[in-house]
């Protein structure tokens, strides 16, 4: 389970709604194109203070803080991930829990090198990105720990 409780949120990026995510359909849920392939979804607010910290830690040949999935799942997919037989070790929340399904939360690929990786979470946290769960470097989430 997440430390968060339910309510809005202000942020200077605009509120954020955290609810119930069994009985919540995320009203705000926004799409940004990174690539062709390379989606991101998030609640508004969380997208704009995201590509915030994308022009951060922009480079000439990184432009684009690289996630493993698109940051929001539904309640099924987060139940199905949490039921399934890879998480032996833990790694998906109950959906119950779950900032990804709130849509204030995203998985940063590990794999783009140390000093990368350090630049990213020095952007993200300086956009009020928190990276709050023990044992999981790539999990961020925006203005909430969980």
């Amino acid at each position: 389970m997440s430390n968060y409780s339910d309510g809005d949120f202000d942020t200077r990026y605009g509120v954020i709604h955290v609810r119930n995510p069994g009985s919540f359909q995320v009203g705000n849920l926004q799409t940004y194109q990174q690539t062709a392939s390379r989606f991101v979804q998030l609640q508004g607010p969380a997208l704009r203070a995201f590509r915030a910290a994308e022009a951060r830690c922009a480079t000439r040949r990184k432009k684009h803080i690289l996630i493993t999935g698109v940051g929001y799942r539904s309640y099924e997919q987060q139940r199905a991930l949490y039921r399934s037989p890879e998480n032996i070790d833990g790694r998906y929340a109950d959906p119950d829990g779950s900032l990804h399904v709130e849509a204030i939360a995203v998985d940063v690929d590990q794999g783009q090198g140390r000093l990368r990786l350090r630049a990213i979470r020095k952007a993200l946290e300086a956009e009020g990105w928190h990276y709050g769960v023990d044992g999981e470097p790539w999990h961020a989430s925006f203005r909430l720990s969980g």
